[in-house]
């Protein structure tokens, strides 16, 4: 029976229905979103639930995403504080994952510690989905421990044996979503990327990047770059030397001017100056409420010395202002 389906716009309309069916009757389904290829079903469903983590090897300690219309959705899930609501309007729909109290009980869902993990996903097909169910219970179309994937010959055969259908988007994004922990006072990123700015690169993002890096996993990923065109693109001998006495190696750093994009997929930007900030903004105006500024002076042309106390002041910034938007 043929189970892989094209999506199109021609017969889009006839697979929303062909898959809706599906997951009304306990079925899974490979669909693409605006970041990864993911498995869904119905989430009040216990029983299409358990079978995904089956299907995945997933430990039932790792609870799944629930996907959502709308956020007057999402508040009959959870509890969302208000103040939060214009940062989460502001990456909905897209490629965040909000983690929030649960209003509801639902088996590998919700937490132990009563939270849900709730995302609009910025792809109409899913979104049109989600029209006809509370919420869709969701993860990445892989097997667990193994990478996520952007396009459906990356699947592993036991995946696409053991689903009930797979929807064929093409090639996507291929970079999971960011994950905030919405329950405290300030948003806190779980999984994501960090980028911190300075001019040429060469100095103080690079250092704020390598000091950084010694406080996060994997689920974090940190980047550097100038927002000057005209430079060597090589490190600072200094910065390299100052770092070197921390046990830290940047020999082989090589710097790199900022771009929209970059921009763009970063959840949290960190600038050395107000200057950065504004030259930040005017490549990507949304990012104002995820650009901060650390105030630290540029020391080109300074001494050794001048370097070490950038760096100590550097790493001063890093636990009194970025470790604080961090849930490590």
């Amino acid at each position: 029976m043929e189970k892989i389906f094209k999506l199109n716009n021609e017969f889009e309309n006839e697979l929303l229905a062909k898959t809706e069916i599906i997951l009304k009757n306990s079925g899974t389904a490979i669909v693409p979103t605006d970041t990864v290829y993911g498995i869904i079903c119905d989430g009040e469903n216990a029983k299409a639930k358990e079978s995904i983590y089956k299907i995945k090897g997933r430990p039932e300690s790792k609870p799944l995403i629930g996907f959502v219309k709308s956020i007057d959705q999402a508040k009959q899930l959870a509890f969302i504080p208000e103040k939060f609501l214009p940062f989460i309007s502001n990456r909905w729909p897209g490629r965040n994952t909000f983690i929030f109290r649960t209003r509801i009980k639902s088996e590998y869902v919700v937490t132990r510690e009563n939270t849900i993990a709730l995302r609009i996903p910025d792809f109409k097909f899913v979104n049109r989905l989600c029209e006809n169910f509370l919420f869709l219970a969701s993860t990445s179309a892989n097997i667990s421990f193994t990478g996520s994937v952007s396009n459906i010959g990356l699947l592993h055969p036991s995946i696409i044996d053991n689903v009930s259908i797979v929807i064929d988007g093409g090639e996507i994004c291929g970079q999971e979503s960011a994950i905030w922990d919405m329950t405290q006072d300030i948003p806190k990123l779980m999984r994501g990327k960090v980028l911190f700015v300075c001019s040429g690169n060469s100095c103080r993002s690079p250092m704020a990047q390598a000091i950084f890096q010694k406080f996060v996993d994997r689920r974090i990923t940190v980047v550097s770059a100038g927002t000057e065109t005209n430079f060597s693109g090589s490190i600072s001998r200094e910065a390299v030397e100052v770092l070197r006495e921390d046990g830290i190696d940047i020999e082989n750093f090589v710097s790199s001017v900022i771009k929209k994009e970059i921009i763009e997929f970063s959840d949290l930007i960190f600038v050395m100056e107000e200057k950065h900030r504004k030259m930040v903004l005017e490549l990507f105006p949304n990012a104002s409420d995820r650009t901060f500024v650390l105030n630290i002076p540029d020391p080109a042309g300074g001494n050794i010395y001048e370097y070490r106390r950038i760096r100590d002041i550097i790493k001063e910034k890093i636990h009194d202002c970025v470790l604080t938007r961090i849930k490590i």
